[in-house]
Protein backbone atom coordinates (compact mmCIF):
# COMPACT_ATOMS: atom_id res chain seq x y z
CA UNK A 1 0.00 0.00 0.00
CA UNK A 2 1.21 3.40 -0.47
CA UNK A 3 2.26 5.31 2.06
CA UNK A 4 -0.12 7.66 4.05
CA UNK A 5 -0.03 11.74 4.02
CA UNK A 6 0.03 12.43 7.26
CA UNK A 7 -1.86 15.76 8.84
CA UNK A 8 -1.72 17.51 11.65
CA UNK A 9 -4.72 19.86 12.56
CA UNK A 10 -4.58 23.44 13.41
CA UNK A 11 -7.25 25.39 15.61
CA UNK A 12 -8.78 27.28 17.94
CA UNK A 13 -11.75 25.38 18.22
CA UNK A 14 -11.76 21.97 19.59
CA UNK A 15 -14.60 20.99 18.47
CA UNK A 16 -13.97 21.56 14.62
CA UNK A 17 -10.36 19.44 15.58
CA UNK A 18 -12.11 16.41 17.00
CA UNK A 19 -15.16 16.48 14.13
CA UNK A 20 -12.16 16.90 11.28
CA UNK A 21 -9.87 14.20 13.04
CA UNK A 22 -12.65 11.65 12.79
CA UNK A 23 -13.61 12.57 9.48
CA UNK A 24 -10.00 11.80 8.50
CA UNK A 25 -9.97 8.94 10.35
CA UNK A 26 -12.36 6.80 8.14
CA UNK A 27 -10.10 8.23 4.54
CA UNK A 28 -7.82 6.27 2.84
CA UNK A 29 -4.44 7.24 2.26
CA UNK A 30 -4.69 10.12 4.88
CA UNK A 31 -3.25 9.52 9.05
CA UNK A 32 -3.90 12.42 10.95
CA UNK A 33 -0.73 12.68 13.51
CA UNK A 34 -2.99 14.95 15.93
CA UNK A 35 -4.63 18.48 16.21
CA UNK A 36 -3.02 21.36 18.31
CA UNK A 37 -5.01 25.18 18.95
CA UNK A 38 -1.65 26.54 19.03
CA UNK A 39 1.30 26.60 16.64
CA UNK A 40 3.53 26.20 19.85
CA UNK A 41 1.50 22.66 20.61
CA UNK A 42 2.53 21.48 17.08
CA UNK A 43 6.07 20.13 18.42
CA UNK A 44 4.08 17.39 21.03
CA UNK A 45 2.06 16.32 17.68
CA UNK A 46 4.95 14.91 15.90
CA UNK A 47 6.36 14.40 12.44
CA UNK A 48 3.28 15.01 9.55
CA UNK A 49 3.35 15.84 5.97
CA UNK A 50 0.70 18.84 5.60
CA UNK A 51 -1.09 21.02 7.98
CA UNK A 52 -4.62 21.68 7.94
CA UNK A 53 -5.44 25.04 9.33
CA UNK A 54 -8.46 26.75 9.93
CA UNK A 55 -9.58 30.10 8.78
CA UNK A 56 -12.72 30.08 10.94
CA UNK A 57 -14.54 33.45 11.03
CA UNK A 58 -11.28 35.12 11.38
CA UNK A 59 -9.55 36.00 8.63
CA UNK A 60 -6.95 38.46 9.62
CA UNK A 61 -6.18 35.65 12.41
CA UNK A 62 -5.77 33.12 10.04
CA UNK A 63 -3.67 35.06 7.44
CA UNK A 64 -1.24 35.97 10.88
CA UNK A 65 -1.00 31.96 11.68
CA UNK A 66 -0.22 30.97 8.27
CA UNK A 67 2.68 33.89 8.34
CA UNK A 68 3.80 32.58 11.54
CA UNK A 69 3.84 28.93 9.97
CA UNK A 70 5.57 29.66 6.95
CA UNK A 71 8.26 31.77 9.18
CA UNK A 72 8.78 28.57 11.85
CA UNK A 73 7.78 25.69 9.74
CA UNK A 74 8.94 26.71 6.02
CA UNK A 75 8.98 23.59 4.85
CA UNK A 76 5.30 22.49 5.87
CA UNK A 77 3.15 22.29 3.36
CA UNK A 78 -0.36 23.92 4.47
CA UNK A 79 -3.98 23.75 3.96
CA UNK A 80 -6.61 26.69 4.87
CA UNK A 81 -10.02 25.31 5.91
CA UNK A 82 -13.02 27.09 5.69
CA UNK A 83 -12.91 30.41 2.94
CA UNK A 84 -15.68 32.05 1.75
CA UNK A 85 -17.13 31.28 -1.62
CA UNK A 86 -17.02 34.98 -2.28
CA UNK A 87 -13.89 35.90 -0.47
CA UNK A 88 -11.56 37.86 -3.32
CA UNK A 89 -8.31 38.01 -0.86
CA UNK A 90 -7.60 33.98 -1.38
CA UNK A 91 -4.37 35.50 -3.46
CA UNK A 92 -3.33 36.96 0.50
CA UNK A 93 -3.54 33.48 1.75
CA UNK A 94 -1.41 31.95 -0.85
CA UNK A 95 1.02 34.89 -0.55
CA UNK A 96 0.96 33.75 3.24
CA UNK A 97 2.03 30.88 2.62
CA UNK A 98 -0.67 28.41 2.14
CA UNK A 99 -0.25 25.45 -0.34
CA UNK A 100 -4.12 25.08 -1.00
CA UNK A 101 -7.40 25.92 0.09
CA UNK A 102 -11.03 24.68 1.13
CA UNK A 103 -14.00 26.98 0.48
CA UNK A 104 -17.04 26.83 2.63
CA UNK A 105 -19.57 24.34 1.13
CA UNK A 106 -16.80 21.88 0.10
CA UNK A 107 -17.12 18.42 0.50
CA UNK A 108 -14.69 16.02 2.41
CA UNK A 109 -13.84 14.25 -0.65
CA UNK A 110 -12.59 17.98 -2.14
CA UNK A 111 -10.74 17.81 1.00
CA UNK A 112 -8.75 14.73 0.61
CA UNK A 113 -7.67 15.46 -3.16
CA UNK A 114 -6.44 19.08 -2.29
CA UNK A 115 -4.48 17.16 1.20
CA UNK A 116 -3.33 14.54 -1.49
CA UNK A 117 -2.47 17.38 -4.45
CA UNK A 118 -0.60 19.88 -1.89
CA UNK A 119 1.66 16.63 -0.37
CA UNK A 120 2.41 16.22 -4.67
CA UNK A 121 3.22 19.50 -5.32
CA UNK A 122 0.25 20.40 -6.98
CA UNK A 123 -2.23 23.08 -5.48
CA UNK A 124 -5.76 23.04 -5.90
CA UNK A 125 -6.45 26.70 -7.71
CA UNK A 126 -9.62 27.71 -9.10
CA UNK A 127 -9.90 29.79 -12.54
CA UNK A 128 -10.86 32.85 -10.69
CA UNK A 129 -7.72 32.42 -7.58
CA UNK A 130 -5.67 32.01 -10.78
CA UNK A 131 -7.56 35.42 -11.91
CA UNK A 132 -6.81 36.84 -8.79
CA UNK A 133 -2.87 35.56 -8.45
CA UNK A 134 -1.95 36.50 -11.83
CA UNK A 135 -3.90 40.29 -10.54
CA UNK A 136 -1.93 40.02 -7.32
CA UNK A 137 1.46 39.16 -9.01
CA UNK A 138 1.41 41.85 -11.80
CA UNK A 139 0.98 44.71 -8.60
CA UNK A 140 3.87 43.59 -6.92
CA UNK A 141 5.90 43.47 -10.32
CA UNK A 142 4.96 47.18 -10.90
CA UNK A 143 6.48 48.04 -7.79
CA UNK A 144 5.62 50.00 -4.69
CA UNK A 145 2.90 53.05 -5.97
CA UNK A 146 4.63 56.46 -6.35
CA UNK A 147 4.47 58.39 -3.71
CA UNK A 148 2.39 62.06 -4.57
CA UNK A 149 4.33 65.46 -3.36
CA UNK A 150 2.62 66.71 -0.35
CA UNK A 151 0.20 69.36 -1.52
CA UNK A 152 1.35 72.43 0.14
CA UNK A 153 -0.12 76.49 -0.43
CA UNK A 154 1.59 78.27 -2.76
CA UNK A 155 4.79 80.74 -1.26
CA UNK A 156 4.38 84.05 -2.07
CA UNK A 157 7.73 85.92 -4.02
CA UNK A 158 8.64 87.38 -0.43
CA UNK A 159 8.58 83.79 1.17
CA UNK A 160 10.69 82.87 -1.40
CA UNK A 161 13.62 85.24 -0.96
CA UNK A 162 13.31 84.68 2.74
CA UNK A 163 13.27 80.80 2.46
CA UNK A 164 16.42 81.15 0.06
CA UNK A 165 18.35 83.30 2.48
CA UNK A 166 17.60 80.49 5.02
CA UNK A 167 18.93 77.84 2.75
CA UNK A 168 22.39 79.72 2.69
CA UNK A 169 22.73 80.23 6.36
CA UNK A 170 21.09 83.20 7.23
CA UNK A 171 19.64 83.83 10.70
CA UNK A 172 16.88 86.29 11.57
CA UNK A 173 19.35 89.26 12.12
CA UNK A 174 21.01 88.96 8.83
CA UNK A 175 17.68 88.41 6.51
CA UNK A 176 16.65 91.72 7.99
CA UNK A 177 19.37 93.65 7.49
CA UNK A 178 19.51 92.09 3.37
CA UNK A 179 16.00 93.08 3.30
CA UNK A 180 15.87 96.14 5.08
CA UNK A 181 12.83 94.66 7.41
CA UNK A 182 12.31 94.21 10.90
CA UNK A 183 13.02 91.09 12.80
CA UNK A 184 10.04 90.62 13.53
CA UNK A 185 8.47 90.98 10.24
CA UNK A 186 11.06 88.39 9.37
CA UNK A 187 9.94 85.68 12.01
CA UNK A 188 6.34 86.47 10.84
CA UNK A 189 7.22 85.01 7.54
CA UNK A 190 9.06 82.13 8.94
CA UNK A 191 5.93 81.23 10.38
CA UNK A 192 3.97 81.74 7.66
CA UNK A 193 6.30 79.77 5.72
CA UNK A 194 6.23 76.47 8.44
CA UNK A 195 2.77 76.19 8.32
CA UNK A 196 2.45 76.66 4.49
CA UNK A 197 4.83 73.55 4.16
CA UNK A 198 3.54 71.87 6.46
CA UNK A 199 7.16 71.52 8.78
CA UNK A 200 8.06 72.20 12.20
CA UNK A 201 12.15 73.61 11.48
CA UNK A 202 14.03 75.67 9.13
CA UNK A 203 15.74 72.93 8.08
CA UNK A 204 12.48 70.60 6.60
CA UNK A 205 11.01 73.87 4.98
CA UNK A 206 14.40 74.42 2.81
CA UNK A 207 14.68 70.51 2.18
CA UNK A 208 10.91 70.07 1.19
CA UNK A 209 11.44 73.29 -0.94
CA UNK A 210 13.84 71.81 -2.74
CA UNK A 211 12.71 68.70 -3.32
CA UNK A 212 9.38 70.59 -4.87
CA UNK A 213 11.37 72.55 -7.04
CA UNK A 214 10.42 75.89 -4.81
CA UNK A 215 13.88 77.45 -4.38
CA UNK A 216 16.44 78.48 -7.36
CA UNK A 217 19.79 77.53 -5.56
CA UNK A 218 23.22 77.67 -7.88
CA UNK A 219 26.68 76.86 -7.36
CA UNK A 220 27.63 76.22 -4.04
CA UNK A 221 24.08 77.14 -2.65
CA UNK A 222 22.80 73.95 -4.10
CA UNK A 223 25.40 72.31 -2.93
CA UNK A 224 24.99 71.79 0.52
CA UNK A 225 22.45 74.60 1.58
CA UNK A 226 20.76 72.58 4.64
CA UNK A 227 24.10 71.90 6.23
CA UNK A 228 24.92 75.20 7.14
CA UNK A 229 21.62 76.50 8.20
CA UNK A 230 20.45 78.33 11.76
CA UNK A 231 17.51 76.45 13.05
Amino acid sequence: MPTPVVVAILSEDRMFREVLTALLADKPGIQVAGSASALEELAAVGLFDVMLVDAGNDARRALSRLRAVRDRRGEVKTVVLGLPQEDASIAEYIEAGASGYILRGDSPEALVAAIHEVQQGRGPCAPPVVTAVLRRIAVLAEGPPAVAPPAVEPLTSREREILALLAEGYGNKEVCHQLHITVQTVKNHVHNILTKLQVHRRRDAVRLALELDLLQLSGEEAAGPIEGMKE
